[in-house]
């Protein structure tokens, strides 16, 4: 892992699956981190930890959805890290599963305001200060392969990864004349409370739902560990041409590119 020492680094999403990884990571790589996510208790739990480890870590309960509750954790980022060098925006939600017509629009609208409007404000409230700091910063959006490929029963979750995926794009245009990186990367299927969700679905629901389930019968889920080393690396990295990438940590030759920048690929 590249250097982490003194980088001050926000993760929404930190409560669990692969935003608590990252924050584990780089909490023991030696940074100051912020873990953002709604369950308060989860947090203190994290932070506690990782204090009787010799990490260093805030406990913020920040619902990504909401502007206010952003900015108020945001408000003490600034006054306990000083900044914001990177920002791991991992919080999302993977229902509703299920064809159209038979979903809700409240659920429709929830998973709407987590996956794409919450990384929205937080990409907005970091850009806000990393337009300020002479050193610029690094955004990394958790994106998906559902992003790009279509899956009946998921029309929610792809729609809204594909709009992830676009908004990198877009912002990446807005701060190409600054110090300032954004990328979306998708790490790939690993074991997680949305995989065992995915896998508690009925097949009218979701069509493609043994897919995951032999996944996880095969072995073939990687840890969620696993991939917060690369993307730590991959935040870390030196790689101006990073910002406004969608990759794909399962390609071939994304992973080649990731090597030649520095980044180790287990």
């Amino acid at each position: 892992m590249l250097i982490l020492k003194h980088k001050r680094i926000a993760v929404t999403g930190a409560s669990s699956g692969l935003g608590r990884a990252i924050a584990e990571s780089a909490a023991a790589g030696g940074a100051k981190v912020a873990l953002m996510a709604r369950r308060e208790g989860k947090l203190n739990e994290i932070v506690n930890y990782l204090g009787a480890n010799e990490g260093e870590a805030i406990a913020l309960p920040t619902d990504v959805s909401n502007i206010k509750s952003l900015q108020e954790s945001f408000k003490i980022i600034d006054s306990k890290l000083r900044g914001i060098d990177i920002v791991f925006n991992c919080a999302g939600v993977v229902e509703p599963i299920s064809y159209l017509t038979e979903t809700s629009p409240d659920s429709l609208l929830m998973s709407l305001k987590v996956n794409v409007f919450g990384i929205y404000l937080t990409t907005l409230e970091a850009l806000r200060r990393m337009v300020k700091q002479d050193n610029g910063g690094t955004i990394i959006n958790i994106t998906s392969g559902a992003g790009i490929n279509a899956y009946a029963g998921w029309s929610g979750y792809c729609s809204q990864k594909a709009a992830v995926n676009m908004f990198t794009k877009c912002v990446a245009l807005e701060v190409s004349d600054k110090p300032i990186r954004i990328a979306a990367i998708s790490p790939g299927p690993f074991e997680s409370g949305m995989q065992e969700t995915i896998r508690g679905v009925s097949v009218h629901r979701f069509p493609s739902r043994d897919k995951f389930i032999n996944l996880y019968k095969e072995g073939k889920l990687n840890t969620p560990d696993k991939f917060a080393k690369i993307l730590i690396d991959l935040s870390l990295s030196e790689w101006p041409e990073l910002s406004g990438v969608i990759g794909d940590l399962r390609s071939a030759d994304f992973q080649k590119e990731c090597i030649e920048h520095g980044v180790e690929i287990d």
